[in-house]
């Protein structure tokens, strides 16, 4: 199974990055991951701020994980989304330290928030109708992200309308949606919410609605649909049903609706992600208001 290069903000400062990135002076770090760190940098012409993903010295040499770096880039330019992170460009520092430019975003990952607060049902629906609609235009540029989760999901400190904007990072393990499959190897993404036939190598679009489907069962629920040992998650996805999350917190049938059809074991009944942004957006239009009083 391999590791996904998902990066999390850091829980300590970290010592800064040194040495020149083209017009850029790194400032402070921001996150870490398992091949790299992000870091706050200004632009010395233009006094913008970014984000720059640079890969540490020991995997610099790997050509394998430099096209995996520059592969994010490409991926991520295939189609311009507000509620997708931009990636500007993909270099090398003088160094020979390969780096991505990327808009640099001000909030918090929806992972961390959701761990420190309980999130109404209308905040859960307005958020993830956003994502599906960013993931479905990803798709129709024939892009599967394949590692949608909590930490993959940045809240801006921005709002739209009442709610929060919200923006799907890290494109680490994306693919095109004409790749061949992978070796049982090569594996990639998340196992507590990767669908049937990610297991076995072939993701495709309808992956990524499943994928949403279990961050929805998890923020509305408090529990993942499914829990336990590496291979005893890949048969609970393979071959078990999840407990009604309306048992778990009561929510509209519709939503519940919604969740188990993107959690079909089918990945031909589950709904397209386009569908699926356009029963989300008219949950938040129908039930906002009472879900705001009921929380």
């Amino acid at each position: 199974m391999a590791r996904s290069n998902t990066i999390v903000p850091l829980a300590r400062p970290a010592k800064r990055r040194q040495g020149r990135f083209g017009e850029y002076d790194v400032t402070v770090p921001l996150a870490r991951g398992g091949m790299g760190g992000v870091y706050l940098a200004t632009c010395t012409d233009t006094g913008e701020r970014v984000a720059l993903k640079v890969l540490d010295p020991q995997f610099a040499s790997s050509p394998e994980v430099v096209e995996r770096l520059f592969a994010e880039a490409d991926l991520a330019s295939r189609t311009i989304h507000p509620g997708l992170i931009e990636i500007r460009e993909a270099r090398r520092n003088d160094e020979g330290l390969p780096y991505l430019v990327m808009e640099y975003l001000e909030g918090e990952t929806l992972g961390a928030l959701a761990e420190r607060d309980t999130l109404e049902l209308g905040t859960i629906i307005a958020i993830t109708a956003q994502v599906a609609a960013a993931l479905a235009a990803l798709h129709a540029a024939g892009v599967v992200h394949c590692d949608v989760k909590h930490d993959n999901i940045y809240v801006l400190d921005q709002t739209i309308g009442c709610w929060p904007r919200v923006k799907v990072i890290d494109f680490g393990v994306s693919r095109l949606v004409d790749d061949p499959p992978l070796a049982d190897a090569t594996i990639a993404g998340t196992p507590w919410c990767m669908a049937p036939e990610q297991w076995k190598g072939a993701p495709t679009t309808a992956s990524d609605v499943y994928a949403l489907g279990c961050l929805l069962y998890e923020l509305t629920t408090g529990t993942q649909p499914f829990d336990g040992s590496l291979p005893e998650l890949m048969i609970a996805h393979m071959e078990k049903r999840p407990a009604r999350p309306s048992w778990l917190r009561a929510m509209p049938i519709e939503l519940e609706r919604i969740i188990l059809r993107a959690l079909a074991k089918d990945a031909a009944t589950r709904p397209s992600m386009h569908d699926l942004a356009t029963e989300l957006a008219e949950l938040v239009d129908a039930y906002t208001p009472a879900l705001r009083r009921a929380g």
